[in-house]
């Protein structure tokens, strides 16, 4: 971050400087008292479990000198403590005084699934040319894209920002405050339910993002995904460029070849051998997103391609753990019904010593057709699992569709939370088993591994 004054805060906020000095200058700007620098600009964000407030004395110790708040902190040895009245808009109103400070060119990627792997793609095939700015981990909401667009530099020249919200308006939001110029739309599917309420309402908060780069902007869709291609019908456009599989698109992957565990090799538009080390044929789609964006920005298909191939997936999306000799696939990151069925179609290719156990969780915000979409899974459970193990009052019903509909399975266990699930588990679990965990976030999946590493030994990662 470029260093900004107090009044220029002041400006992009509307806020009322309780005390301070105007021209104080602020070198960096966060949210978590944890990790303030000195002179920094901390902002008392309220959460859903924590509130900021509650740790401005703790920012303060650790080195900040100005503070945004909704509360008067009449204990605070701020230099600075300006007021608002919503701290997060606030956060948002500076990035976007920010943003218009620089002129990189800005990538937003938004879709149902897909959008963190496709922007690491894209980060790893323009890095070795330009200077970037790219989303940390899953920062996509209305505090990470903020966040993100205050790590602009004087010499940034691409940002690529991640787009998810659960709330019409919330995306083009977004758009105001990074001001994109190329949009990728991934896919759409089944998320956010219990907000969207429906598909169409999941692409009406998706199109936002086309709409806001319409004109003057470059629209990247998915030739395979209707929904995508019917959005991007709806607006004008300086460029379209499609990617896809199935259907016609000006990036595509022919030739395909599914090596299962060690990944999957393709020819990139009939011509560019292209061999990706991560499993799935949904990742296909993730490098063609990114190939449409590095091709708008004048790369060239040779780097692409070199980029693509060395690419390595981030923690807790198809990991592969050993402990002991059990292997896992930890894909706990997040799940809707799409990625969790493309999770269970990829691992059921894999080879095994043993059994295959699949451990899924919830998968959250899904609404009214919550169980009606857990039901469909179990409904539709791909054969070649041994021992099927759900965790949470939702994912329940994974189980019992399996179980109404006769999949042939050695086993259907159903556990409460992953606390109960890991501690049971050991007493079933043998070092000869290969397991994939999956579910959203919130579920905390990750548990399981946690009580597997303690009662079996030391976690290692094999790739």
């Amino acid at each position: 971050m470029e260093p900004i004054k107090i009044s220029e805060i002041l400006n992009a906020t509307n806020g009322n400087l309780i005390k301070g000095n105007n021209n104080y200058p602020v070198k960096g700007i966060t949210i978590d008292s944890r990790k303030v620098s000195q002179d920094d600009l901390f902002i008392a964000i309220k959460g859903k479990s924590l509130d900021g407030h509650n740790f401005i004395q703790e920012a303060f110790e650790n080195g900040a000198t100005s503070i945004v708040s909704k509360n008067l902190c009449s204990e605070c040895k701020a230099v600075n403590q300006i007021k608002v009245s919503n701290t997060t808009k606030a956060l948002g109103d500076i990035a976007m005084y920010y943003r218009k400070k620089f002129n990189p060119t800005v990538i937003a990627i938004t879709g149902s699934n897909g959008k963190t792997t496709t922007k690491e793609m894209l980060g790893a095939i323009l890095k070795s040319k330009l200077n970037i700015v790219k989303a940390p981990n899953s920062f996509n909401n209305d505090i990470g894209v903020p966040l993100t667009v205050l790590r602009l530099t004087n010499d940034t020249r691409a940002l690529i920002v991640e787009m998810e919200m659960n709330e019409i308006g919330g995306t083009r939001r977004l758009c105001d405050i990074a001001r994109p110029e190329i949009g990728v739309i991934t896919n759409i599917g089944d998320t956010h339910l219990e907000f969207m309420h429906s598909r169409d309402g999941v692409a009406q908060e998706k199109s936002e993002l086309f709409e806001a780069i319409s004109g003057n902007g470059i629209a990247i869709l998915n030739s395979d995904d209707l929904m995508v291609m019917n959005i991007g019908e709806k607006f004008n456009f300086k460029q379209k460029i499609t990617f896809g599989i199935k259907n016609k698109a000006e990036i595509y992957a022919n030739q395909i070849i599914n090596k299962k565990e060690q990944g999957t090799e393709f020819l990139l538009n009939s011509k560019y051998q292209v061999k990706l080390s991560i499993p799935g044929i949904y990742n296909i789609y993730n490098a063609l997103a990114a190939t449409c964006v590095a091709q708008a920005m004048d790369a060239d298909f040779p780097d692409i391609v070199s980029s693509l191939e060395s690419f390595k997936l981030t923690m807790m999306r198809m990991e592969k753990l050993n402990i002991n000799g059990i292997e896992i696939i930890n894909d706990a990151y997040n799940a809707n019904p799409q990625s969790m069925m493309a999770s269970l179609e990829t691992f059921v290719g894999f080879s095994s010593k043993g059994r295959k156990v699949v451990i899924l969780g919830d998968m959250l915000e899904l609404g009214e057709k919550s169980s009606e979409l857990h039901k469909n899974l179990g409904k539709n459970l791909p054969d070649g699992i041994n021992i099927l193990v759900t965790v949470g009052e939702q994912a329940k019903y994974i189980a019992e569709e399996a179980k109404k509909v006769g999949k042939t399975l050695d086993m259907i266990l159903t556990y409460t939370d992953p606390l109960e699930a890991g501690n049971k588990l050991v007493d079933i679990i043998r070092n000869t088993d290969k397991i994939l965990i999956k579910g959203s976030r919130a579920v905390k999946m990750e548990e399981i591994i946690n009580k597997l590493e303690a009662y079996y030994g030391t976690k290692d990662k094999t790739s």
